[in-house]
């Protein structure tokens, strides 16, 4: 290592672009949020922080066997979703389950 004094000469241009990135004014930005959106991401993010939490504490109780049963889930759930992705492919729908539901089991 030297001992040189630390000029302008030994900082790297990067340094100096992320300098001048963080005073960059944002000019191209406006709000767009409504209040009920806002509320909306607010209570996804507390249904789901309770969500991952109350997982946690079962994981805890009932060990591996809950992981397989996760997993399981997981599974059928893929299925499900690929057999809706080849439904919108074989009909193009937008009502999703409710339409295909109703066009090939009936009312």
């Amino acid at each position: 290592m030297s001992n040189a004094p630390i000029t302008d000469h030994t900082v790297p241009k990067q340094a100096h672009a992320t300098e001048n990135l963080l005073h960059a004014e944002d000019t191209g930005y406006h709000k767009s949020l409504k209040p009920r959106q806002i509320q909306m991401i607010a209570i996804g993010g507390a249904i789901g922080t309770g969500l991952f939490l109350g997982a946690g504490g079962r994981l805890n109780a009932a060990g591996p066997s809950l992981v397989i049963a996760y997993a399981v889930c997981g599974f059928f759930a893929f299925l499900i979703l690929r057999a809706l992705g080849e439904l919108v492919l074989h009909r193009p729908s937008s009502g999703s389950f409710v339409s295909y539901a109703r066009e090939f089991y009936g009312e």
